[in-house]
């Protein structure tokens, strides 16, 4: 029988790469706060210094926004990925 082995993810590092991700789209913090439907930008704010995550629509909507898939914006712990 086959053993799972279950990953947690590192939020810092997660919320680092979501950072460059983001960086690199040009996309201004405001422009991406109304994409996602957020009152105000603080949720993106504490997604790049790792104290929270997205929720999965808010990855989800990230990731077709930013145009990449949303395993691409996430780092599993233990991971050579140093977010950027």
């Amino acid at each position: 029988m086959k053993k799972n082995t279950f990953t947690t993810l590192d939020a810092v590092l997660t919320g680092k790469k979501i950072y460059c991700a983001v960086k690199q789209s040009g996309y201004s913090i405001k422009e991406l706060q109304e994409m996602l439907g957020l009152s105000c930008p603080q949720p993106l704010y504490r997604w790049f210094k790792g104290q929270t995550m997205p929720s999965i629509d808010n990855l989800y909507m990230l990731s077709r926004i930013l145009e990449v898939r949303m395993e691409e914006l996430l780092v599993p712990n233990g991971s050579d990925d140093d977010g950027s």
